[in-house]
């Protein structure tokens, strides 16, 4: 007796760019990488220096500050509100300047058709919460919540994140779709049993299996590119439209 089982629900299919020695050496995008290295270099310096320099470029505005309310409308008539006041206030232009260097050479090279046809330096996928699981085109009584609610679900994709997070940037692209997903062969031999239905990786398996191979078409309701930058800020992409 064979059986056939099928997640109804939500997967996401990542993405992530960053300069490795394979990378920087590609036919096509070696060059890239190697400006977003020296960018990005660029950046590090700047941050360092911004937050080397930051509390005394705001004492020297408050005080600059100050003392111009007092030549212009007499001593302490108005002053800068101590607690209000935040040394953040200091930004580095030139540190800025060279974020949108990169995100332009980003949106330069990239499109939707790189993005599905370059190899990533990392490349994976997981599924998301509020699916659920047939047998032979049946909802069977299972809750397959409590997997994606467990520590292990949340401290796994922690778990990625925090290694790219150590790189003085990388791109990542998130493309999360709905749909059905079988496991390779589709087919199983025996009895279906919920106790052989586990969580691996981030992604439901069926025995050894995951349950990832689309079994009807699938719809994409969420298309997100970003960059991350090495001061742990991020903008988004716009991703260019394919073309013929």
């Amino acid at each position: 007796m064979s059986f056939q089982v099928v997640y109804k629900g939500d997967i996401q299919y990542i993405k992530v760019f960053y300069s490795t020695e394979k990378t920087r050496v590609g036919k096509y995008y070696g060059e890239f990488y190697k400006k977003m290295d020296t960018l990005a270099s660029d950046l590090k310096r700047l941050k360092y220096e911004l937050d080397e320099d930051s509390a005394k470029a705001a004492k020297l505005a408050k005080d600059a500050a100050n003392k111009a309310l007092a030549e212009r409308f007499g001593p302490l008539r108005y002053i800068i509100d101590e607690r209000v006041w935040d040394e953040d206030i200091v930004i580095s232009k030139i540190l800025d300047d060279r974020k949108v260097e990169m995100l332009e050479l980003v949106q330069k090279t990239f499109n939707y058709e790189v993005l599905l046809e370059e190899d990533a330096a990392a490349e994976y996928k997981i599924h998301l919460d509020e699916g659920q699981i047939e047998v032979d085109g049946t909802s069977v009584e299972i809750s397959v919540k409590e997997f994606f609610d467990s520590d292990d679900y949340q401290a796994w994709n922690e778990v990625q994140l925090e290694k790219y997070e150590k790189l003085d940037w990388f791109i990542i692209w998130t493309q999360t779709m709905a749909g059905e997903f079988m496991t390779e062969g589709g087919k199983h031999e025996g009895y279906f049993s919920s106790k052989e239905l586990h969580l691996e990786n981030n992604l439901l398996h069926y025995r050894d299996s995951p349950l990832v191979v689309p079994f009807n078409d699938m719809d994409i309701f969420s298309n997100e590119f970003e960059i991350h930058f090495g001061d742990l800020t991020r903008e988004s992409i716009e991703i260019a439209e394919q073309t013929n």
